[in-house]
């Protein structure tokens, strides 16, 4: 008698200790989507503020291009810079658009683990080009044309001054954005969401075994 009631409680025991672990798991699974949302919304929100800024920079461009400063001295370089910039923004902003509705914004911590990490991975890669583009291509021509405007308008030292002192800002909070905005989040995304897994297929496990 004494042995059938010592198998019950030791069965009670294991049992609970099984729904408590999993509890725990639970608990973990929740921490760590709201973690990962709580990153998703600083990409979004970045990204959305970023696409804002480039509109705002379309009105000074043209108002640059109608300057009668540049066109009484015939200028060029301050032309070429505000049709490149202009240029630029008309791509970079419905595809900057397409490319958070397309992926961010379908990124659901509710619903599959794999259709969410093949999101962040598909952003993560046209994050990625676009940020080799900008550092090799796009800030080195922009910093150049600005530099042949200056040269070509014949600016005073403490213009001089001012453009040096902004492209190295510029430069500097660029590659500190990527770092501590983009990679900082994308991979802590990526790493929650790798963890999410490994949890749902060790809670499944235990479900099964039970």
């Amino acid at each position: 008698m004494e042995l059938d009631e010592l198998k019950s409680t030791w069965a009670a025991l294991d049992s609970r200790l099984k729904e408590n672990e999993l509890l725990n798991k639970r608990i973990i699974q929740k921490m760590l989507n709201d973690k990962s949302n709580k990153s998703l919304n600083k990409l979004v929100n970045y990204e959305i503020f970023s696409l804002s800024g480039i509109l705002l920079v379309i009105p000074l461009c043209i108002w640059l291009l109608s300057n009668s400063r540049w066109n009484v001295h015939n200028l060029l370089f301050p032309k070429i810079i505000a049709v490149v910039v202009i240029a630029l923004s008309v791509f970079l902003i419905p595809w900057g658009g397409y490319i958070i509705i397309k992926y961010l914004l379908k990124i659901d911590f509710s619903k599959s683990i794999k259709d969410n990490m093949f999101y962040i991975n598909k952003f993560a890669i046209y994050y990625s080009k676009g940020k080799t583009i900008n550092i090799f291509f796009i800030i080195p021509v922009l910093s150049l044309l600005g530099i042949l405007s200056y040269y070509e308008s014949k600016a005073p030292l403490y213009l001089w001054i001012f453009l040096f002192a902004a492209l190295t800002i510029g430069i500097a909070l660029t590659f500190w954005t990527y770092k501590k905005v983009y990679d900082a989040n994308i991979q802590a995304i990526q790493k929650s969401l790798n963890e999410l897994k490994e949890l749902e297929e060790d809670v499944e496990g235990k479900i099964d075994n039970q």
